[in-house]
């Protein structure tokens, strides 16, 4: 659909809606908690839904099973009771649920016909007495597995402009996400950690601030020696210059390395 055709389908405060929620994901990228609190407060404002909840896994089926997920409002105090008896029956985990939000990235309740059982209890007996009579999610593939964004309210009637408008939201989310982790991001690698001892030596003498032929005299090698080392140590480690070396053997030592600054030759 051309852009014209949004334009002409969605109201100015459903583009703009739109248009502000990219704009917090985009000011997120570096993933993590950041991420899921901005993107759930954003979308839950923008498109007037009181409870937006995020949920993430490393693939869909293990999302319903998220050890810490985001959640809001009423779905907050509930997260035991849900682990505990409702996490298998959640109908967003059906195969038709699947299908609808991995091909369109959005489903409401109200789209999804003849619940079994089970998944007709979680919305008559766990939903509703919790004050949440309409139900919808997103998904979303992110550069460590995918996400599912739950939205609940009492009454949220999707009209079909509001459905148009947030399938686009989510179409474009899509492409916004692919490079964002939601779990905690990493520490980053350490650079030396594929050096020898005889190289962490030679890369912490490096770091005090001694010459190649001040590091020859501490360790009884030639000169010749020292050069090969060092030209060894940047090509392993990627750094270009003795600065770069000596900022990262710093850092590791305030991460659990041990080295000690020396105090003279």
């Amino acid at each position: 659909m051309s852009v014209q055709s949004w334009q002409q389908l969605l109201s100015r405060r459903q583009l703009l809606a739109v248009l502000s929620v990219l704009e917090s994901c985009s000011d997120s990228r570096t993933g993590g908690e950041t991420f899921k609190e901005k993107l759930a407060e954003s979308i839950a404002t923008q498109f007037g839904i009181r409870d937006v909840t995020f949920f993430h896994g490393p693939n869909y089926r293990e999302i319903f099973s998220d050890p810490k997920p985001l959640l809001a409002g009423a779905t907050a105090r509930l997260l035991p009771i849900y682990r505990e008896s409702w996490s298998d029956k959640d109908i967003f985990a059906l195969p038709q649920a699947r299908r609808r939000l991995t091909a369109d990235g959005f489903v409401t309740l109200d789209e999804l016909a003849r619940l079994p059982r089970p998944q007709r209890s979680y919305v008559v007996d766990y939903l509703n007495p919790n004050d949440m009579h309409t139900a919808a999610a997103m998904h979303l593939r992110l550069a460590d597995g995918e996400a599912l964004i739950g939205m609940f309210d009492r009454i949220r009637p999707w009209e079909a402009a509001d459905l148009i408008a947030i399938r686009l939201l989510a179409k474009h989310l899509r492409s916004h996400t692919a490079t964002i982790g939601a779990g905690t991001p990493s520490a980053p690698a350490d650079p030396l950690a594929g050096l020898s001892p005889r190289q962490i030596e030679v890369a912490e003498l490096v770091s005090d601030g001694l010459s190649n032929h001040e590091i020859a005299d501490v360790l009884c090698l030639s000169e010749l020696s020292i050069k090969k080392y060092i030209s060894r140590i940047f090509e392993i480690t990627g750094h270009r210059n003795r600065s770069e070396l000596a900022t990262a053997v710093l850092r590791r030592s305030f991460t659990g390395g041990t080295h000690q600054p020396r105090t003279g030759v």
